[in-house]
C-alpha cells in the first residue's frame, strides 16, 4: 500500500510516486529509485501548493518515523482516507457500485495518543522514536501527539522509561536489529503502565482494564465513536465477537439482555476480557479453529482482525453461520477490499472511517454487511 504522504504524477510518460506531495501540487522532486514505468521520488521543491497543505505542528516531522501525514489539517486529513478507502474497495474490492459513508469522524492530533513504543539507547540514556525507513534513533523530548502523562515521562531522561528500560535489558528483551530496548506505554486514566500490570482506562463511560503488554486503541476519543457506530448497528439478540482482544467490543453490552460469544486467541488478552466483558461466553482460541468446532448462528458478528485480515476459512465460516448482519472492523483498507470481494453471499450495506491515528497513514474503517439472498454476480 503507499503511503498516504505520497502523490501520484506523471514524467514524460513515466509514473511518479512523489514522497510529501499532494493531490494538484506542482512539485520538483529528487529521484530515489527507478523501476520499469514508475519512479519513485520526494519532494525538493513545491512550485504549486495545495491549499490542503499546512505547516506540520511536530519539529520532528521527516525525521521522526511515527508520523508521516502531518501536511493537512485534521479534518482533511479524514477525508483524503475516506476516498482512498472508496477508491481501495473499488480497485482492490471490485465494487462497481460503492455502500454509501457516513461522515468521516476525526479528532485533533494534539495529546490523542495514550499509547506508544518508545526506543532506549541504555549506553547513552537517548530514548525516542526511530527515524523513518531506519533503525536510527531520533532522540526526542517532547511528542505532541502523546497524552501528557506519556509526554512528561518522554522528557526525563534517565527516569521511569530508563529504568523500566534496563529491566527489560537484563531479561534480554534488547532487539536485535536496533540495538535498543523497546518499552511499550499505555496511559490510563490516573496511571501509565510499562508491562502487564493492567491500569484503567474509561471510554464512553465504560471502564476497561487494558496494560502496555495488550492492544488497546491508541485514540480513546475516537474509539468511543467507533463503538457508538457499531452499537447502533448492532441487530437482533446474540452476538458473535471475533478477534476480540480485552473485550472493547464485548463490553457494549455488559448487563443486556444479549448473548455475547468473545473468541480471542492471545491469553493475555482475554484475561482481560472476562474482566472487562463478564456477561460474555469467552474462548482462548484461533477463530477458524473455534469456529470449526463450536460455531454457530448468531444475529451479528463482529470481526476485527489484524492488519493481514480474514483467514479465509473465517469468511466461509460466516457464510454457514449465516448471521443477519457482519461488523467488519478494518486498519488496512486493502485487506479489508480483497476480503470483500470473496463474500459470496454478503455486500456492504454502510461504511464511515475513524481517523483513529491523525497527522499518520493509518486508516481505520468499519463496514456494515447484510447478507442477500443470492450469490453476488
Amino acid at each position: 500500500m503507499i503511503s498516504l504522504c505520497k502523490g501520484l504524477g506523471y514524467d514524460e510518460g513515466k509514473a511518479v510516486i512523489v514522497e510529501g506531495a499532494l493531490t494538484g501540487e506542482e512539485v520538483e522532486y529528487e529521484k530515489i529509485s527507478e523501476k520499469k514505468g514508475m519512479i519513485e521520488g520526494r519532494v525538493r521543491e513545491i512550485l504549486t501548493s495545495s491549499p490542503l497543505r499546512v505547516s506540520p505542528i511536530c519539529p520532528y516531522y521527516g525525521v521522526c518515523g511515527g508520523c508521516d501525514f502531518q501536511i493537512v489539517g485534521e479534518r482533511d486529513s479524514a477525508y483524503i482516507k475516506e476516498e482512498i478507502v472508496k477508491d481501495t474497495m473499488k480497485r482492490v474490492g471490485k465494487l462497481d457500485i460503492l455502500p454509501p459513508f457516513d461522515p468521516p469522524s476525526y479528532s485533533s492530533f494534539n495529546n490523542y495518543r495514550i499509547r506508544c513504543r518508545v526506543h532506549v539507547d541504555i549506553k547513552t540514556k537517548r530514548q525516542g522514536f526511530l527515524k523513518a525507513n531506519s533503525n536510527q534513533l531520533v532522540d526526542i523530548s517532547h511528542c505532541p501527539a502523546l497524552e501528557e502523562k506519556l509526554d512528561r515521562l518522554l522528557s526525563e531522561r534517565g527516569g521511569d522509561i530508563f529504568r523500566r528500560a534496563r529491566e527489560l535489558m537484563f531479561e534480554n528483551r534488547v532487539n536485535r536489529d536496533t540495538g535498543f530496548v523497546e518499552v511499550p506505554l499505555f496511559s490510563g486514566d490516573n496511571a501509565v503502565s510499562m508491562s502487564d500490570k493492567s491500569v484503567d482506562i474509561t471510554v464512553g463511560g465504560i471502564k476497561y482494564l487494558a496494560s502496555a503488554s495488550v492492544f488497546f486503541q491508541s485514540n480513546p476519543k475516537l474509539l468511543e465513536a467507533m463503538l457508538e457506530f457499531v452499537k447502533e448497528n448492532i441487530v437482533g439478540e446474540s452476538i458473535m465477537d471475533l478477534y476480540s482482544g480485552v473485550g472493547t467490543f464485548s463490553a457494549l453490552f455488559n448487563g443486556e439482555d444479549k448473548t455475547v460469544y468473545a473468541v480471542e486467541r492471545e491469553r493475555k488478552c482475554l484475561e482481560l476480557s472476562k474482566k472487562n466483558a463478564p456477561s460474555a461466553i469467552s474462548f482462548t482460541d484461533d477463530c477458524a479453529r473455534w469456529g470449526k468446532n463450536k460455531g454457530k448462528h448468531v444475529d451479528t458478528v463482529i470481526v476485527d482482525p489484524p492488519r493481514t485480515g480474514l483467514d479465509r476459512d473465517v469468511i466461509s465460516l460466516l457464510e454457514q453461520w449465516k448471521p443477519d448482519r457482519i461488523i467488519y472492523i478494518s486498519c488496512n483498507p486493502v485487506t479489508a477490499s480483497r476480503d470483500l470481494a470473496l463474500f459470496s453471499s454478503y455486500y456492504p450495506i454502510k461504511a464511515k472511517v475513524f481517523d483513529c491515528y491523525p497527522g499518520s497513514s493509518h486508516i481505520e474503517t468499519v463496514v456494515l454487511m447484510s447478507r442477500v439472498n443470492t450469490p453476488k454476480e
